[in-house]
């Protein structure tokens, strides 16, 4: 267990310094490693999905920030989940499970949700202010009513947050990639 949690430390750590491209080989072997060890016996078929291997290194995220492929030693991809307040990332020398207010880009700078939550639901106009993002795209803040506390609710299971021109509210992973500008990014 404590070999599983260094490696995992190890693994969650947001930028290399030393050689990339082998330290990400490394990491990406020792992971595999672990994980057949840790799901040799508990392997669902429904944990599976239908893309296919390139190479026993491959990782990969799916739509669903929550969620991430690796390649098991038989060339079968698995399926993970990241752990609560965090998403899998890949690009911009990131690869990973990083923390939501960590992640470069698709979302909400720390200033803007900084800004937005110190302002709460006081509105000069009187009107309640829109729903707005949470650093997780799974969550929303929300005002019952002018000079109200905001609500942190989530959104329903395989939908996050989106605030643009086109959409205010929970929408699919596909769509929150694209209205985010994140379909890079996995």
């Amino acid at each position: 267990m404590l070999r599983w949690l260094f490696a995992m430390k190890l693994f969650m750590k947001n930028k290399w310094s030393n050689s990339p491209w082998m330290l990400r080989l490394v990491l990406i072997l020792t992971m595999l490693q672990l994980l057949q060890e840790c799901m040799a016996a508990t392997v669902d078929p429904a944990t599976t999905t239908n893309a296919t291997c390139r190479h026993a290194t491959d990782m990969w995220g799916d739509p669903d920030p929550n969620v991430f492929y690796v390649c098991s030693d038989g060339g079968q991809p698995l399926q993970l989940e990241c752990p609560p307040g965090r998403g899998f990332f890949s690009g911009l020398g990131y690869l990973g499970c990083l923390p939501y207010g960590h992640w470069p880009a698709c979302r909400p700078s720390e200033e803007q949700l900084a800004v937005q939550l110190s302002a709460g639901c006081d509105s000069t106009a009187g009107i309640v202010p829109a729903p707005w993002a949470s650093p997780d795209p799974n969550r929303f803040y929300l005002c019952p009513s002018t000079s109200a506390t905001p609500l942190l609710l989530n959104c329903a299971a395989g939908r996050g947050f989106v605030a643009s021109s086109e959409v205010v509210g929970c929408a699919d992973w596909s769509q929150w990639r694209r209205q985010t500008e994140c379909e890079a990014y996995y």
